[in-house]
């Protein structure tokens, strides 16, 4: 089974580059697993977003850690024996939920479910995540999150070296879904040609 996680903000282009990257590998792409469990339609998921939005409102990062966590788990219970694209992943449920106190929580799911084979962080700069936003969406509730992303960032970053994690940051700013698709495939052929 290889996992490729893309990681990253909103307006980054993280369902872009994982709808192109399945297209091109013929890799699944799973988006939010636990959709899977709340909803019966594969293409609605209101469920889903009903308890994701109560869990979300929690202040008990433990809480929220072990929900997305259980989205890990249940990921690779689902899709065991398939190439998986996510988006989002560890690296994500560790920007947001991540604190001192629940390490222990990320060292147990890892030693539950390893890492992904490559966890890909999007980034690109502030302004231009904020046009994207804008463009999808005058009110979209992530346009404040925007200041924070420099932060974010480091912490997704910090989370991948601590875990020895394989994985790579692309700045979307000024590069193309395909230039970028094509980036992390050559990284995934490496790593690949590197374990023959």
């Amino acid at each position: 089974m290889i996992h490729i996680s893309i990681e990253g903000l909103d307006g980054v282009g993280k369902t872009t580059i994982c709808r192109l990257l399945a297209k091109m590998t013929g890799y699944t792409f799973v988006e939010k697993p636990l959709h899977y469990l709340f909803d019966v339609s594969h293409d609605e998921w209101p469920n889903y977003f009903h308890i994701r939005n109560k869990v979300n409102m929690s202040k008990n990062r433990d809480f929220t850690a072990w929900f997305y966590g259980l989205g890990n788990i249940y990921l690779y219970e689902k899709f065991r024996n398939k190439n998986i694209i996510t988006d989002r992943h560890l690296a994500s449920n560790y920007c947001w939920s991540g604190t001192s106190a629940n390490e222990d929580i990320y060292d147990l799911l890892i030693k539950k479910i390893n890492v992904p084979s490559l966890t890909v962080v999007l980034y690109a700069k502030q302004k231009v995540i904020e046009n994207r936003l804008i463009n999808r969406d005058k009110k979209d509730k992530d346009l404040k999150k925007i200041r924070l992303s420099e932060k974010f960032y480091e912490k997704m970053i910090h989370f991948c070296e601590m875990r020895r994690m394989p994985y790579m940051v692309i700045d979307t700013t000024n590069r193309t879904p395909k230039e970028i698709v094509a980036t992390i495939v050559r990284k995934v052929e490496e790593q690949h040609a590197n374990h023959q």
